[in-house]
């Protein structure tokens, strides 16, 4: 049993080698043979801690770091480097994977030569195709040649594959449609129509001295441009592919005005997004927990129990009731606003009431939390203040300006920087209860005006109206990071994370 137990590192080791020469290889496709090759050396590197006795410890820490690289690091790093490229619907393959599918296309020269044609099959099933020329000359196709193996007529069986009827030919067209024979120089036999094949020519060469592809039907060089091949006329070739832009997906935020425009408006209605829905949960939750903790009031705990319900249901499940209860049509919401007032609310088709639905249904989600954390930071206070206020004769507002406030803000501060946080990129309550329409009437842009950054960038990535922007996305994605980031960095300022420290005797 001891031996066994001493070999379990190296048959651990031998499982993590295996499994990271899997994964070097998935990554190494997606991402390239340096990002491949550096996750095995860390693997590799792991297993050999592993089989050591000196480096015990390294067992557990180095699975958290590989994974935080693979999960956190590496989609981080990732995206800056779309950010610096075109990466989108024009630009998804690379400049290698461009070339190979250009020179695939061939064109009908006009010297071209017909075959007639006949289909062959064994008895095992195998396709056998032989040609006719326009003198009668019979060729089979073999190692990229034409070869002639008889004059006349077709024969009836050749090389033990007998020749289909007329009635099961046709049946097997279909799998020659697409079919392209080489036959060397370039030229390749593709059926021009039914009963003919006929030689087509390459369509573009690439010729990497150059740099070029070579238009063999034009004569034209075409130059690599801005992720296109591009004629001597500006005409661009697709499919485009992936190249290095620079910082044009940055420049193009502030100097593009199809992109600047409903940045700046997204961007602006962003930041009013989180202020104010992050200062009236908390306003709310404020005032929700003064009145709980009130000595005075009596069900408190049932009081709690019922205002805490928003949220223990889930905030996906509540926000697809509230797609249905503020329905313009039939809604339970303006059915009652109808029955009362006769007025129809037009919650998700202007502007105005799509945003103030926004900041209803956020309060609903929101104000659970507030009001816990007050509730929390509230019976912290020592009551011995209070005791002391009232002997000098302070209202209940004073003791609330100069006692409540500043102690409770001192609190909940950084859960307060924290929230804003997560209202900055609050991605489910806008997609799911607005989808950020109404559109924007004067700008062509998948944004709508309840988008947020964080929306629009899933937009620009995943629902382009005329294709996705995985680059500019990605720059709208670093933006959000810096700001989110940022915004980290302060909270733990103010909550004074950085000077603390933590000593163990």
């Amino acid at each position: 049993m001891s031996f066994f137990i001493s070999f379990l590192p190296i048959i651990y080791a031998g499982i993590v080698v295996v499994i990271g020469i899997f994964f070097s290889y998935i990554l190494s496709m997606i991402a390239g043979f340096i990002w491949g090759l550096i996750f095995f050396l860390a693997t590799f590197l792991f297993a050999l801690l592993i089989v050591n006795p000196k480096t015990y410890p390294w067992k557990y820490i180095v699975p958290a770091f590989l994974l935080m690289f693979m999960f956190m690091i590496y989609p981080i790093i990732y995206t800056i480097q779309i950010a610096f490229t075109n990466y989108g619907t024009e630009h998804i393959l690379t400049k290698t994977q461009v070339i190979e599918q250009l020179e695939k296309e061939t064109f009908l020269p006009e010297n071209t030569q017909n075959f007639k044609y006949e289909i062959y099959k064994s008895k095992i099933g195998d396709i056998l195709l032989l040609f006719k020329d326009e003198n009668n000359n019979i060729y089979k196709v073999e190692d990229k040649k034409l070869i002639k193996i008889a004059e006349g007529d077709f024969p009836s069986e050749y090389a033990g594959y007998k020749m289909l009827p007329q009635t099961q030919k046709y049946s097997e067209i279909s799998k020659l449609q697409n079919l392209k024979i080489e036959i060397g120089n370039g030229i390749f036999l593709q059926m021009s129509d039914l009963n003919n094949f006929s030689t087509y020519k390459q369509r573009y060469k690439y010729i990497p001295e150059e740099d070029v592809l070579i238009d063999n039907l034009t004569g034209e060089k075409l130059v690599p441009q801005n992720g296109f091949f591009v004629r001597p006329n500006g005409q661009e070739i697709l499919p485009g592919f992936v190249t290095y832009v620079g910082l044009e997906n940055f420049l193009r935020l502030f100097k593009d005005e199809r992109v600047s425009k409903p940045f700046v408006r997204v961007f602006t209605w962003n930041v009013l997004w989180a202020t104010l829905t992050t200062f009236i949960n908390f306003a709310f939750g404020l005032f929700l927990a003064l009145l709980m903790n009130d000595k005075n009031l009596k069900f408190k705990g049932i009081y709690r129990t019922l205002l805490i319900i928003p949220w223990a249901i889930p905030s996906f499940i509540s926000l697809l009731i509230w797609v249905g209860l503020l329905n313009t049509e039939v809604g339970v919401v303006n059915r009652i606003l109808s029955s009362l007032f006769g007025v129809k609310i037009p919650w998700f088709l202007e502007t105005k009431w799509a945003r103030l639905a926004l900041f209803i249904v956020n309060l609903w989600l929101g104000y659970p939390y507030a009001m816990t954390v007050c509730l929390g930071s509230l019976q912290s206070i020592p009551e011995e203040l209070y005791e002391a206020a009232k002997v000098d004769g302070a209202s209940y507002f004073q003791q609330l300006k100069n006692i409540t406030l500043p102690l409770l803000l001192t609190a909940i501060g950084p859960l307060i920087v924290g929230t804003f946080a997560f209202n900055f990129n609050n991605f489910n309550v806008i997609y799911l209860l607005t989808g950020g329409k109404p559109p924007m009437a004067d700008v062509s842009s998948v944004a709508g005006t309840t988008d947020i950054l964080i929306s629009y960038t899933y937009k620009l990535a995943f629902e382009g109206g005329r294709g996705q922007d995985y680059g500019l996305a990605a720059t709208i994605s670093i933006i959000v990071f810096i700001i989110v980031a940022s915004l980290s960095l302060f909270n733990f300022w103010i909550s004074g994370m950085f000077k603390r420290e933590v000593r163990y005797e």
